[in-house]
Order: C-alpha cells, then structure tokens, then sequence
C-alpha cells in the first residue's frame, strides 16, 4: 500500500492533452498539489502534457515506475493492465467507471480484472475510484483540482466515493491526513486498508465511509486488533432491511442488514455514527482527547440556559462529577447567601456580582481538573470581538494558565458563542487536550465518543468457550436436517440436547389413539399443537392449545386442532401433534441467522407470539464469549424483569449465558445451518427450557 500513497514515480494512462477548466487533467492537478515525484503521462496523440514529455505507450517509459493511474475507456482498460504487469508496474489505480457499478458487461469485465491481478500479483485500487491522497506527502491522484490545505489532521480516510476527497472540509477535522478512495473495491478493500492505516506512523485515528463490505470475518479480525490501538470510526450508510424479508424464522426476520452491522462493530470495538455531524464530532474528539474522557463530567458555564442543555445533553453517557471539596467555598467568599454552586458551575452570578470574572473561572477549571472525581470537563463560554466586553470576550489566556496546573491533562470540551468563533476556536486548540465543538450537544457527544473509545481499547481479550457436546447423538440429527432443509419439532429439540440445550418434556403423537398413553408419561398441564414443514409459525395458524389440564381436555383440543388444519389446510403436510408439559416463565427468543459476511449472526430477546411486535432484540456475532452474552442479556429492554422486578423472582440469569455460549456453539460447529429460531425458551428462577425450534438448512 506504501506504493499507492508514497510513489516516487507515477505513469498516468490517458491524460488528456487539454489543460484547464473543464478538463479534469490529473497530471496537473497532481502538478498543481506539489507533487515532487516523477510523472509520466501515457497519450499517444500528444508530445507533452503540462510541460512533461508525453509517453506513446507505457512500454516507452524510461523507469519502472511504481503506480499506475488509468483514465481509459472501460473496455480499454484490460490490455492497460496487461501492458502494466508487462512494465513491471505492481500497483494501479483504475479511476475508469462502468464496471460492476454498471451492467452485466461490467461486471464481468472487473472479475477479469480481478482474476488478473490475482494471477499476476499485481494489486489494483479500484476501479470507479477518485484513488488516493496523502497530505503528508503533497501527493493526489484526483482529476478534481483540490486545494491544498493549510492544516490537516493525523486522520487516515477509507471510503467507498470519491466525494469525501473532494468535500474533506465538510467530512473531516482540518481535512483528512491521508485517503483512499476503495471504489468498487475488486482487489484492494477495506482489510488491506485497515493494515496499512494499523502500521502507519503518520495515522493516528481511522475513518471509514462504507455501504458494503466483503471479507467480513477478515474484517472483524483486523478491526479488533488495530481498534486497541488506534480508534476506528465508521460512518455506514444505505441501512436496508432487504434480507429480513426472506427469512423463514422469527430470528432470522429480526437479524435485518443494518443490525447485523451494529453487532459486528460494537464487536471489533468500532465506533459506529449515524451522520456525518456525528462523523465530524467524533473524529475532532479523538483527535484531541484520544482516550482520555471518562463518564464523570465536571461542567463550567457562564449561562444558566447553557447548563441545563448540558445535563440533558449528558443524560444516558455520561454522568454529573461531584463537586471537589471546598470548591463552593472558594467560589462564594464575600458573595451572597442565595448564591449556590453545583455541577453545573454557573459562573456569571459568581463573576458579575464578585467582580472577578476571569478569577471565577479560573478556580473553578483548577479545582475541577485537579479533582480525582473529575474525568473530563465541559466549558459554555462567550467568544465575543467586542472592546466593551474585555473582560469576559476571551477566556484563552485563563484555560491556558490554568491547563500547567494538576489535572491539565483531561480533556476540555468547549461550546464558544458570539461572534468571534473561529478566532478564538483556532486559540483554544493550540492548547493541549482542548476541542472546540458547534453546539453544547456536540460538545457532550465529544467526551462521549472519547469514553467510548477508552472503553474499546481497554476491552479484554475475547475468551470464547467450548462448551461439551454430544457428537454421536446430533450427527444423524443433522444430516437429517440437511438432507430435508429443515427440523423442526422434537427433532429439533433434539439436536438441542445434543449440544447441552435443556429441553421440555414431551413427544410427536401420530395419531389419536396413543394420545392417552403418551400423555400419561408426561405431568399435567400440556400443550398440544401441531408440527411439521408447513406450519413454521404455529400461532398464525391457530395452532397451539396451552392450559390443558387432564385427559378430557387433551382429547377435546386433539379434535378442535384436527377440524382446523382440516378446514384451513387440507393439504398441507402433516406429521401429528407435538404434545409437551406446559411451563412457566419468562419467555425468550434465542436464534441464528447466518450472514454472508460476517457469519453466523445470534439474537436473543422478548420471545413468544408478540416477538416482531415488540422487537427487544440483542445481537451478537459468534462466536461469544461470557461477557459478550452477559452484554446481550443486560441490553434487553426486559433485563429488569430477567433479574426481578416488583417483587418476583428473576431467572437464572448464570444459566441463560451458559445456554447462549451453546447456541453459540451449535452455530459454529454447523457451517451450513442458516436459520435457528428457539422460541419460546421459557426461562425461570430454578427451570429453564426451549419449548419449541426449527433450524433451516442452506437449499
């Protein structure tokens, strides 16, 4: 990758001979960016490009250079690449458009490309890409002319457009450091740019903007090795929900695209945002303050307004500090009894009516860094040009003084208003840890994002466990679900108790004759409901009976489910009834859908018939380890209920991570198997059971 953003000799292939507006020439704008490589344009209609001796084929290029940009017509793009492996040239840039984000002919022109490059051990970026830039080395390949910025950010850009380049004052802090622009990404993708960015002195913290991936169990591994390095921030985009609508089970329809995303970065430790101010935010934050902010936020304000929208703002990530000992007092000496001090530290009665304004807030910056019970602070204060207001317009000098004392490392989230922001933001960031934010929500959102990123880092090593199971046992269980492409009913439960599952009692009854015998092996009360391929969801079709309290009852339900099937389904395939001992509890929903990239996807939450409608779903990417399930269950919505709630039992909560760990397992140690659906899993202080499953194998 070294060679694609620090070449010291570039060919351009098909560099027009116009120069200037409209022309869109990447040799000058490479020109025009201080690139002081050797360039070497390839046109055979022209004798120079911008000065520079044009080159009628690349085969007359006087070096072995090492990258190649292309700006050829699609179907004059193979034989460019076949001319480049003939020169030596290891490392391309296709910027040419029309492959796969074109038609079918594209399409299979870019497996050639990438069957070549495979072939040839050449590595090719692209194609449908604007390519690279590097700051640090005055070098782009973009035929949009650029401006060259004053200030760029140790920030190293992945994307899937060219217009993060091109809009990097609207995307990034101070503009990107280094960028590349993966395109259609039919060789290099994210992986190998993720590995280079890990190893790279010059980058300090990674952005990503990505509608698609592939490779994506590469990708976790990389991404949770770098993000305790380096902090990754991922801006995803096009949240589709299009491959729920084909699943066959309640998990399966709950495990929508843009979940499965969620579940693979909180995973890696990535930090995931949902628009581009947050991207911004994010990145202006852990450029500034890296890991440093924790949940305890000591907050100075010089508006009361302020610091009422700063405890909202704060509410869910980070937490009030307590006041350090001996603050209020300093604060308030000589003032009025009915002036109080809190967090928030509002500052303008203290300054205006003690007339030491500058001296308030200085005190109060002191005590709250050097404080143990502070982790970070949040400052709203005037920014003001005006000579009137010399006294408050500008606190620089005082948070300067103030940051050589004890505590001068935490970091300093600011909101500036009035009139003279940009002077003095530009001020305030020449002081160390310090970051100026657009709004006092921003400015939250900044310590948070740096927590975050602390929490990420220091995140232990995943422990993933294998728990036992019986081989011999699931092993026909299995072929037999392959050979069908489903199990389901006792068969499936089954395959569950293979693998350490616990399971209710109960048994498949063909046919009304044996019902009585059979449930005298079962304790009252039961359920009875009908099984087999065409009834997947039972309660839709009215298929279960719960609450049957002796013989007569069982015998009733037997003739009223026949009559309805009969009426309803005359022709469906039908296996007989599933009777089972009826349990108490709280009902669960624990299942698999298996991604194409990211593998095998695991959900648990608020099971039973209501399980879409009130969609309390946790998720996790397999395989889990303890404190990855523990995380699961504590993120439910119905956690409360689980450890008990108003004076109920709560479940065996150790229990349930143990039985998540195996469906874990049995995910894992079946590659084939795409859906499990484990609904309800009845979960109870001293009991807990799988009522009912179905797995779906790959057709």
């Amino acid at each position: 990758m070294e060679k694609f953003l620090n070449p010291r000799s570039v060919v351009i292939v098909g560099a027009p001979r116009r120069t200037g507006p409209g022309s869109f020439n990447n040799v000058e704008t490479m020109l025009r960016y201080g690139y002081g490589g050797r360039i070497y344009p390839v046109n055979p209609q022209a004798g120079e490009i911008c000065g520079l001796r044009a080159f009628e084929s690349i085969a007359h290029v006087p070096e072995r250079a090492d990258l190649a940009v292309v700006s050829v017509g699609r179907d004059r793009v193979f034989p460019v690449l076949e001319a480049c492996a003939r020169a030596g040239i290891g490392r391309i840039i296709v910027v040419t458009q029309g492959f796969s984000d074109a038609d079918d002919h594209g399409r299979a022109l870019q497996e050639r490309m990438t069957a070549f490059a495979r072939e040839k051990g050449i590595r090719i970026l692209g194609p449908n890409t604007m390519g690279v830039v590097n700051n640090f080395a005055s070098f782009t390949t973009s035929f949009v002319d650029l401006p060259v910025p004053e200030k760029f950010s140790p920030v190293s850009l992945i994307a899937q457009t060219g217009v993060f380049q091109v809009a990097a004052i609207d995307f990034s802090y101070r503009n990107w450091g280094k960028g590349i622009d993966i395109g259609n990404t039919c060789d290099v993708d994210f992986v190998d740019a993720l590995e280079y960015f890990e190893k790279d002195p010059e980058t300090r913290v990674i952005a990503v903007h990505m509608e698609g991936i592939r490779r994506g169990r590469r990708f976790l591994e990389a991404a949770s090795r770098i993000t305790r390095k380096k902090p990754i921030v991922v801006l995803k985009t096009g949240r589709s929900e299009k491959g729920a609508r084909a699943a066959l089970s309640h998990s399966g329809s709950l495990v929508g695209e843009d979940a499965v995303y969620d579940a693979a970065f909180r995973k890696a430790g990535v930090i995931r945002v949902r628009d581009t101010q947050e991207f911004r935010t994010a990145l202006r934050a852990l450029v500034r303050f890296g890991d440093r902010a924790g949940p305890r936020v000591g907050i100075i304000t010089v508006t009361g307004a302020g610091g009422i929208m700063a405890i909202d703002a704060a509410e869910g990530d980070l937490t009030l500090a307590e006041l350090p000992a001996g603050l209020s007092k300093s604060l308030t000496e000589g003032l009025p009894d009915w002036i109080g001090v809190t967090n928030p530290v509002d500052i303008w009665p203290i300054g205006m009516i003690g007339g030491n304004y500058t001296g308030a807030v200085s005190t109060a910056l002191r005590e709250l860094q050097a404080s143990s019970g502070v982790d970070g602070l949040l400052m709203i204060i005037p920014a003001m040009s005006s000579p009137l207001h010399g006294n408050i317009a500008s606190l620089v000098e005082v948070v300067k003084k103030a940051r050589e004392g004890e505590g001068g490392g935490k970091p300093i989230a600011l909101w500036l208003y009035a009139d003279d922001l940009d002077v003095q933001e530009e001020q305030y960031e020449e002081i160390e840890n310090v970051a100026a934010f657009p709004s006092i929500e921003d400015a939250v959102r900044g310590l948070a994002f740096s927590r975050r990123y602390r929490q990420a880092a220091a995140r232990p090593a995943p422990l993933p466990e294998a728990p036992s199971r019986d081989r011999e046992k699931a092993r026909p269980l299995i072929e037999k679900g392959r050979r069908d492409g489903v199990l389901l009913g006792e068969e499936a439960l089954a395959l569950l108790d293979a693998f350490g599952i616990p399971v209710v009692p109960g048994f498949i009854v063909p046919k009304r004759e044996v019902l009585g015998e059979t449930a005298r092996k079962l304790s009252y009360p039961l359920v009875l409901k009908v099984t087999g391929p065409s009834f997947l969801h039972k309660s839709e079709w009215g298929g279960v009976v719960t609450g049957i309290g002796g013989e007569e009852a069982l015998f009733r339900a037997w003739d009223e489910l026949s009559a309805r099937i009969a009426e309803k389904a005359p022709t469906a395939d039908f296996e007989g009834f599933h009777l089972q001992e009826q349990l108490s509890g709280t009902e669960l929903l624990l299942g698999m859908k298996r991604d194409p990239e990211f593998g095998p996807v695991l959900a648990c939450g608020f099971g039973g018939i209501y399980t879409e409608i009130f969609r309390d779903v946790s998720r996790g990417i397999a395989p889990l380890d303890r404190k990855e399930a523990e995380d699961m269950l504590r993120s439910l919505r119905i956690y409360p209920i689980l450890e008990g709630a108003r004076g109920q039992a709560g479940v065996d909560l150790a229990l349930l991570v143990d039985i998540l760990l195996r469906v874990s397992c049995l995910a894992e140690a079946i590659p084939d198997l795409m859906e499990m659906d484990i609904n309800p899993f009845v979960a109870g202080p001293k009991r807990s059971r799988a009522v009912d499953a179905r797995f779906i194998w790959k057709k």
